[in-house]
């Protein structure tokens, strides 16, 4: 139950959610869907489930605050904020559960402690929970919602005519009535004019039992909900509670600002009343006689006010106050030589400075009383004696005068703009009410119809005191977050507002404290109305205060929880519109229709509101989300059934719904009851086709009586008496009433927003639209011939193809005017023009069964009016095809093995040639290119952008409704690996889903192909989950990615292997440079790679593989570099010998029973004395080694010294090699005990680059030599022998000692321990040169102190000193080289340093050599950079970063009390944070590199770097090392396993 009913979120690392963005702006919102009957009592409405990544910033000191009630039974509080703590761990994300119990809006936000060690909090997030509606037991869905409105005073004087209208509005199909309000009226008459919130019209109910009562009805008779307008902003301007309260309005008292818009007011309102006395028209008729009373306003009205008075500042009185208050103000302080204000000799400036001083700038701008602008006496008279002394004189008190003219110029330009904007909005105003033709042309200037209206109206309260109250109205294009009558807004002084002179605008301030009346008696008109009806209108809702608003529907839901509230916003953008629906949560945002200007408009309105668009892709959580290896599976997860009331997910892997952001929802209306009519602003005809395209829209629909009926023109809510005329079918009632029932059909089916898909198209005055389920294929088919005007001309609509569907002909209608606007003239009834609906025939429909296509052809009769509507069914859709699809995958991919995941998901070009002899590569798609991987994750890596954006113009999309190819390449490709443990059970899912899906319309192939892959791809994901260990299984996604590398790098190919005469799974150094032949498989890179790839992911096997086949070809003591399968190694690696012996520790440690190898046994490549052999001779293989031997072998030999020739040496080996390069040395100096090696013109570790450019004179020299005691090779020295020193106290290594190059012995304890007394000696330089005493610095040549040396007694000596990234590997190997404190301070210089946001600088940028950017194609005369000589000198590195971020947390746990927890067991939140900012690079790459892994190296600050190998074994391997040595090291898990 609580599984399907839990939706995902996702938070970023800010804790933002993590939404789609194919809908633009939107809210999170969760959808209206009934608990199932028989749900346990107290079972949550959802469980919205928040993921925060494991180590996010957030999640240190982390805790959700949720205002989400804790229980059923708790009152939803809006400000009352419970927490939920975040578990910080690093490994492993954090679920934070809030359980919903009831629809609302709600929010949560975090609190957490940043990385400046400070409380951070974030931004609140909304999520609204609709609300579930219910008709006799019957769930409605909001999206079947078909709403009247109905304006109660033209129903009739008795609620028995009321039944008259219900019973035609109920045979319509509708299921809701939406009422004006029905209380009591003011004296306007407006229903919108309130006099008594607490009272119903008492001409229709005798009380609120009366209006329950025919709620109940409504209900129960005509089985229909009931929604009412609520006003929140004003009151009738004649209520007479106001005469008690006028506090509750903004006047004189409550809102002084205000006081020169009341002056104003009255001086327009008596100038109008004396035109005729003052000589001016009181009939205007034109424009002339509107300038003369314009004049006369300028004249009598603002010259008579003093306006300006408000505006500025006193001169007279306030130069009287400073000559007297002079004296008594202290001289300003000059502390610390410095004056308490500036001296200032320009004039003008100082006018400027003293307003910014001597002012409050909050207070400063808003008007208030006449001069109620002043200045800060004191500041004042301070700027006044530092700049003219300390007397007071004649030349002081000028002064003032002109300082105070220079602060009063832009006040009285402030006045001038006002007085401007007053003159216009007075203008514009009078101009549509007396002359325009669309305005109401009031005629005579008269006392009950002034020049303009009253913006205030006025009264004599029961204080006895004269009040004027703020009168309602709106502004165009106003912020609806500022109250326009308050003192952030000039409205009222301006005369911006388009008053409504029967309404007082309604004052709440801040809170019920500020005007406790109103709130108190607005609370219990909520209660009553929340209490009776369905749902609330929120009238006017752009302009309710936002809190007065949460607190009014905050109440109503404590009544009625599942209260559908809407509004008609007018904010002017998308954005603004959401911020309203979460906050207030409302359910459906009123649309219309009829506001179209244009066919194209309407049409684009249309495709808004009519669902996604037919063939849209689907969501699919491919790797957005970790596959936890014990997720729960079920078969039936997936499938849809509609009593369940289920989210399903999207395949039988358990993982919940996500929760994503949608548009608002919207009430599309044909017509509201406060715009014009069809008549009026297009035609009578055009009435049904209006209608039918808003019929079939996926949203909720509405009209207003009179619509279907016909009435020709807006009807005045104030002025109009008349009574609806009650007529069964008149109009177009019978089409609606068909429609409505279309509608009900459609919505039982769409629970999801991904259920309802449409296609709209728009041709002159043609428009055409397809509303389709997804699941079944089902779907109907309008043809609207729009009659926007009279004078549309002919055009006949082309023959209408619909692709792979069937359609059948429901009905045609069109509707004809047959009478006129005198026919409904009446003076007690609301009457319709008399109109005709006459069906339509001859319609040709046929179906070819060859194309299967229908072709429908509309009759010669079909005029401008009419609509056609057809059931349709996509071929080869029905409800099965969606759970065929979305089921089976978990058991076909039950079977798959490692190696088989890396044929079904991988396989770049190289690979797929290989394994295919060349027949196939990659799929091309035309227009875009190939894509990166054969198997599905090349699919995904382009897919996941083109599903989250519903991306159907994407060339790929194209090429998918173009044909089956990538179908049919998809299955064929694993016959190449259909021998493969598991592939032909994948092979068939995939055979047998897209035979089904190639029996589907085209247009729907993009969104089933892709679900198909994604759905594999998750449970391929899965499956690989299963196979690894725990560590991984159970981990983060961004950890699960990393460790699907190994299964990327990881395969079997014909071109090469691990061993010369098998192919077996071969680990390759990177792709696609290094995919294929001699240049897959690199013994560095292996085992630098294969703690992390083999070891950490359980791959226990493969890592022994790798191990015993590189043990085979062991020569010289060393590894080889190139491994070429053992059939052709070239050793020229000094290296490589030394992380293979790290890699067998790692094996030994990790693996249970893993020091079983070292008994293994491995027949050796070449003879004992290393002489070359070719693979064919005899001597290859003829002698057998244990691991053991080989361990000891590596060791002796370099004790004893190395010295050769690389077999095959010369320019066909190496092009680029010295001759002299070929040669190769090591030895140990016995006095430290360090291995020195190599020499300037070879380089034998990673870092090396040979100079290739001939025109730069680099050939045969290579870039960084590294010649001398490197610094990782004698760390890796140093843990080879306390590893082989622990297996011999253990009884598993017999040898104890080694010969020296002069024949003399040294026991390996011995060595060990010069390597401890001499390693810091030769490598640390210290912080402090005093210090260079105790270690072997040569101060000359210091760049950096602090640091840990590359190398030691180079041939270069300045490269000794230079800061590189390899320290760190010896850090993380054998830690007890280093002083802590040293190193953690080497480590975090490092960090400054060093550290890009992706890899490591492989050079200080200090240093000379520093070159970032890496550009093997440039071929220059640069000596430093030709043909990327520079591919060690300062690009960054990825593989660098997770041995340095190893060493980063072990010192920094040792040393550093922040980075432990309390109880000092395992690392704080503070050091998982600072490890989590260090990936935030990582992260992001793996994710959106379509590789699906992390790169080679990157140029300066983590550019990319063109030349780089994109997914590179080591660089995801030593990130997995990180993940382990914390997992192996702290959590439970491991414990437990342990």
């Amino acid at each position: 139950m609580e599984q399907s009913r839990t939706l995902l979120l996702r938070l970023n690392d800010d804790g933002e959610p993590v939404t789609s963005s194919s809908y633009g702006h939107g809210v999170l919102t969760l959808p209206s869907l009934p608990l199932p009957e028989g749900a346990p009592e107290g079972t949550p409405l959802y469980t919205v489930r928040l993921l925060v990544a494991a180590g996010a910033p957030v999640a240190r000191d982390g805790l959700v605050w949720t205002n989400v009630p804790e229980t059923p039974q708790d009152e939803f509080q809006r400000n009352k904020f419970h927490k939920k703590i975040i578990k910080s761990s690093f490994h492993k994300d954090d679920q934070v559960d809030i359980p919903v119990y009831k629809p609302g809006p709600y929010c949560f936000y975090l609190s957490f402690r940043n990385l400046h060690e400070e409380l951070e909090t974030t931004r609140k997030f909304y999520f609204v929970v609709l609300p579930v509606m219910k008709i006799n037991g019957r769930f409605l869905q909001l999206n079947s919602i078909a709403m009247q409105s109905v304006i109660s005073k033209w129903m009739g004087p008795q609620l028995s005519d009321w039944d008259k209208v219900f019973e035609k509005v109920s045979n319509k199909k509708y299921n809701m009535v939406h009422f004006t309000p029905l209380q009591y009226r003011g004296e306007s008459n407006s229903p919108y004019s309130i006099f008594d919130q607490l009272q119903f019209d008492p001409e229709i109910f005798k009380g609120d039992e009366d209006v329950a009562k025919m709620v109940q009805k409504l209900h129960e008779k005509y089985n229909m909900l009931s929604l009412t307008d609520i006003v929140f902003n004003h009151t009738a301007n004649n209520s007479q509670w106001l005469l008690d309260h006028p506090e509750a309005g903004y006047n004189h008292k409550t809102a002084p600002h205000l006081a020169a818009a009341i002056e104003l007011d009255k001086s327009l309102l008596e100038f109008s009343e004396n035109l005729k006395n003052y000589g001016y028209p009181t009939e205007l008729k034109s424009v002339d006689d509107l300038f003369k009373v314009i004049d006369g306003i300028k004249i009598h009205v603002l010259g008579d006010l003093k306006l300006w008075e408000f505006y500025t500042l006193n001169v007279k009185k306030i130069k009287a106050q400073v000559k007297d208050q002079w004296d008594s103000v202290a001289a300003p302080s000059t502390d610390d030589g410095e004056g308490e204000y500036e001296k200032i000799d320009d004039i003008v400036r100082l006018g400027q400075y003293t307003a910014e001083k001597a002012t409050d700038p909050e207070t400063f701008r808003v008007l208030g009383h006449r001069y109620g602008k002043t200045l800060d006496l004191s500041v004042l008279i301070g700027i006044l004696k530092t700049n003219f002394g300390q007397e007071f004189t004649a030349d002081v008190d000028d002064k003032v005068g002109k300082i105070l003219d220079e602060i009063n110029l832009p006040l009285y330009k402030e006045y001038d703009e006002d007085v401007n904007e007053i003159l216009e909005q007075l203008f514009n105003r009078i101009k549509y009410l007396r002359l325009d033709g669309n305005g109401p042309r009031q005629g005579e200037v008269t006392k009950e119809l002034p020049l303009t209206e009253p913006y205030f109206t006025r009264f004599t309260a029961k204080d006895g005191e004269e009040y004027a109250l703020a009168n309602n109205g709106w502004i165009w294009d106003g912020n609806p977050l500022v109250d326009f009558a308050s003192s952030q807004s000039k409205a009222y002084i301006r005369r911006e507002v388009i008053v409504w002179g029967d309404c007082v605008k309604l004052r709440y301030g801040s809170g019920p404290e500020d005007s406790p009346y109103l709130w108190e008696r607005m609370s219990k008109y909520i209660e009553t109305n929340a209490t009776i009806f369905d749902g609330f209108r929120i009238d006017n809702c752009h302009s309710t205060p936002l809190h007065v608003g949460e607190y009014f529907l905050d109440l109503a839901r404590k009544f009625n929880p599942n209260l559908y509230v809407v509004a008609e916003l007018f904010s002017g953008s998308e954005e603004m519109d959401c911020l309203f629906v979460q906050r207030l949560g409302i359910s459906s945002l009123i649309r219309e229709a009829m506001q179209s200007w244009s066919e194209e408009e309407l049409s684009r309105l249309v495709h808004k509101h009519g669902g996604r668009p037919i063939g849209s892709y689907k969501f699919v959580p491919l790797d957005d989300f970790p596959y936890p290896a014990d997720v729960k599976i079920d078969d039936e997860y997936c499938m849809y059934n509609e009593g369940d009331h289920a989210m399903k997910c999207v395949s039988e892997i358990m993982i919940p719904k996500t929760l994503t952001a949608t548009p608002p929802h919207a009430l599309f209306m044909d017509c509201t009851h406060d715009n014009e009519m069809p008549f009026q602003k297009r035609t009578v005809e055009d009435t049904l086709p209006n209608a039918a395209l808003v019929a079939l829209c996926s949203s909720a629909i509405g009209s207003v009586y009179g619509y279907d009926e016909i009435f020709p023109s807006l009807l005045n809510l104030v002025t109009e008496t008349r009574r609806y005329e009650v007529k069964q079918d008149d109009g177009i009632s019978k089409v609606k009433s068909m429609l409505n029932e279309i509608r009900e059909s459609v919505a039982q089916k769409s629970l999801d927003i991904e259920d309802s898909e449409m296609h709209v198209h728009h041709e002159g005055q043609y428009i055409t639209f397809h509303r389709s389920d997804v699941k079944s294929g089902s779907g109907w088919y309008l043809i609207a011939r729009m009659k926007f005007n009279d004078n549309v001309g002919d055009q006949t609509l082309p023959p209408v193809v619909l692709s792979q569907s069937k359609c059948t002909l429901k009905f045609a209608y069109t509707l004809e005017k047959i009478g006129s606007l005198k026919d409904t003239e009446s003076d007690s009834t609301l009457k319709g023009i008399p109109t005709k609906l006459r069906d339509l025939t001859g319609f040709k429909v046929d179906y070819n069964d060859d194309n299967e296509t229908t072709t429908i052809v509309t009759p010669g009769d079909f005029p401008p009016g009419s609509i056609a509507v057809f059931e349709t069914q996509q071929n080869g859709v029905d409800e099965s095809l969606n759970h065929f699809i979305r089921s089976g995958a978990i058991k076909a991919t039950a079977n798959l093995s490692l190696e088989s995941l890396n044929y079904i998901l991988y396989r770049c070009e190289n690979e797929e040639k290989d394994s295919s002899l060349g027949k196939e590569g990659t799929y091309g798609v035309p227009n875009f290119g190939n894509l990166i991987y054969s198997g599905l994750q090349g699919w995904v890596s382009l897919l996941r952008d083109i599903i989250f954006s519903n991306d159907l113009a994407h060339p790929m999309s194209e090429n998918l409704r173009n044909g089956n190819w990538a179908m049919d390449y998809v299955v064929g490709r694993l016959d190449y690996y259909d021998d493969a443990a598991g592939v032909k059970d994948v092979q068939e899912w995939l055979r047998s889903r897209f035979e089904r899906v190639k029996q589907v319309p085209t247009f729907i192939r993009p969104s089933c192909f892709a679900l198909v892959v994604g759905i594999l791809y998750g449970c391929c994901r899965l499956r690989a989950m299963q196979l690894m260990s725990s560590n991984i299984g159970n981990a983060t996604v961004f950890v699960q990615s990393l460790a699907m590398t190994s299964v990327q790098m990881v395969s079997t190919l014909n071109s090469t292997s691990i061993l010369p005469d098998k192919q077996v799974p071969a680990m390759a150094a990177g792709l696609p440079h290094f995919s294929t032949n001699y240049m897959r498989c690199w013994g560095r890179d292996v085992f630098i790679s294969l703690r992390g790839l083999l070891l950490t992911t359980g791959r226990h096997e493969d890592a022994k593989m790798h191990i015993l086949a590189f043990a085979k070809t062991l020569k010289h003591g060393l590894i080889p570099n190139l491994l070429d399968a053992g059939r052709n190694p070239r050793y020229n690696a000094r290296d490589a010998a030394w992380f293979f012996l790290q890699a067998i520790q790692d094996y030994v440690d990790i693996v249970p029973h893993g020091e079983d190898i070292l008994k293994e046994k491995v027949s050796r490549r070449f003879p004992k004395d290393d002489r070359y052999v070719a693979l064919e001779d005899n001597e290859a293989f003829s002698y057998s080694s244990t691991i053991e031997e080989v361990i000891y072998e590596i060791l002796s030999r370099h004790a004893k010294g190395i010295k050769y020739r690389e077999a095959n040496a010369g320019p066909n080996l190496d092009r680029v090699m010295s001759d002299n390069g070929f040669n190769v040395e090591v030895h140990v100096d016995w006095s430290t005990g360090l291995i020195h090696g190599g020499s300037q013109d070879n380089c034998g570790t990673w870092m090396d680059k040979m100079g290739e450019s001939d025109k730069a004179g680099l050939g045969r020299c290579p870039r960084y030599p590294r010649d001398g005691a490197a610094v990782e090779i004698n760390g890796l020295l140093k843990s080879t022998l306390r590893f082989v020193l622990d297996l011999h106290s253990k009884g598993l290594f017999e040898h104890t000692e080694v010969e020296k190059a002069d024949g003399g012995k040294i026991a390996l304890k011995d060595w060990n321990q010069l390597l401890q007394d001499n390693f810091e000696k030769k490598f640390y330089v210290p912080e402090n040169a005093d210090d260079d005493a105790q270690y072997e610095v040569d101060p000359k040549i210091v760049n950096r102190r602090g640091i840990y040396r590359d190398l030691y007694h180079s041939g270069k000596p300045f490269e000794d000193y230079q800061l590189r990234p390899n320290f760190a590997i010896a850090m993380v190997v054998a830690p007890e080289l280093f002083t802590p404190e040293y190193a953690c301070r080497a480590i975090n210089l490092a960090d400054e340093v060093l550290r890009g946001p992706v890899g490591m600088r492989t050079l200080d940028p200090s240093d000379y050599n520093y070159r970032p950017y890496y550009n093997n194609g440039e071929d220059s005369e640069d000596f430093a950079t030709s043909k990327g000589r520079n591919y060690h000198q300062g690009p960054e590195w990825v593989w660098c970063m997770g041995y340095f971020l190893r060493a980063f947390l072990h010192f920094n746990y040792m040393t550093d009390p922040r980075a432990q927890n309390e109880p000092k067991t395992k690392p704080s939140s503070y050091l998982y944070q600072q490890l989590y900012h260090r990936l935030q690079g990582h992260r992001e790459w793996i994710r959106s590199s379509p590789w699906a892994g992390l790169t080679e190296l990157t140029n300066k600050d983590g550019e990319i770097c063109n030349d780089s190998s994109p997914t590179q074994a080591w660089s995801t391997g030593c990130l997995l090392d990180l993940f382990y040595d914390i997992w192996a090291a702290f959590s439970e898990e491991s414990k437990a396993e342990n």
